[in-house]
């Protein structure tokens, strides 16, 4: 009965900001969930950062605001994550469409993205972004690189019509789009760098894993067979294939996966040396695999 006389004052009231975060932190705590989202999700609603909105605390929320904040509350409290509610996500300070074909971006991917951009060569390079999702990398890069011709692949259709508003927002004319799995519609073509960030995660380890994710996050970019290393053989079967001669693989993989990882390279591209790179958090999260020079 308190979570409904709540709700009904959310609609009813007029509530200065302070008193709706209040309001709504005590109802998320209520539910075991994470008030600091209503701070973000405000935030994001009004267009204040946190000082303001302490500035502001005092001021009534104007009224598409406060219903919004209401219906996003709502969603918060089944787990829906914020940036589905909101519809876009940053990566790289930048906005992105997000929905629920689409993963939420993570740091990790950043990092990776930069050490593409900081190994980039001073010449045109053509790139293959392997299961694109929202578009963020190939978007990134395409934009950090206006020259290069960037080919961007996902299973999903869905996912790739996202991409492609992304791209369309951002006017990048370099990237291009194709619905494949992994190399299947990838004929006769080469490039300098190959980057992927496939599903790497365990179905053993839904588990452990928070409910906004399972409930919320594809399935079809989450999750991989074999322990989550699945797309990981696979792609490192035929790689060599697609790479010309100095060309560069760059993937993202699962925090305790690094040992897996590296004897599946071992097996399949035993000519390439890999090397790892940890994330802020000092895990392992990604690698590049080049070609030894004989």
């Amino acid at each position: 009965m308190t979570k409904l006389k709540n709700w009904s004052k959310f609609k009813v009231e007029r509530l200065n900001y302070s008193n709706a975060l209040k309001r709504a932190f005590l109802m998320l705590k209520q539910q075991n969930k994470y008030p600091e989202d209503a701070q973000y999700l405000m935030e994001e609603l009004s267009g204040f950062n946190y000082t303001q909105l302490q500035l502001h605390r005092n001021e009534i929320v104007p009224g598409d605001i406060i219903h919004k904040f209401r219906d996003g509350i709502v969603r918060l409290g089944m787990d829906e994550p914020v940036q589905y509610i909101l519809g876009y996500a940053y990566f790289m300070d930048k906005t992105f469409t997000v929905n629920e074909n689409t993963l939420i971006p993570r740091q990790e991917t950043e990092e990776m993205v930069q050490r593409i951009i900081s190994d980039h060569s001073n010449k045109k390079q053509s790139i293959l972004d392997i299961g694109t999702g929202s578009g963020i990398i190939a978007i990134n890069l395409a934009l950090t690189f206006p020259g290069d011709d960037i080919l961007a692949t996902d299973i999903s259709e869905d996912a790739l019509k996202v991409a492609q508003l992304n791209a369309d927002n951002y006017q990048t004319n370099n990237v291009f789009f194709k619905q494949s799995d992994l190399f299947k519609e990838i004929n006769n073509e080469r490039f300098d760098v190959i980057v992927s960030n496939p599903p790497y995660i365990s179905l053993d380890e839904k588990k452990i894993m928070d409910p906004s994710v399972i409930k919320y996050e594809p399935d079809l970019a989450l999750y991989g067979d074999n322990n989550g290393l699945e797309f990981y053989q696979d792609i490192t079967k035929v790689a060599d294939q697609y790479l010309n001669i100095d060309g560069s693989l760059y993937m993202e993989f699962g925090y305790h996966q690094k040992s897996e990882i590296k004897q599946i390279f071992d097996d399949n591209m035993p000519k390439y040396q890999v090397k790892f790179y940890k994330d802020i958090n000092g895990n392992d999260r990604y690698l590049k695999a080049k070609k030894e020079r004989v």
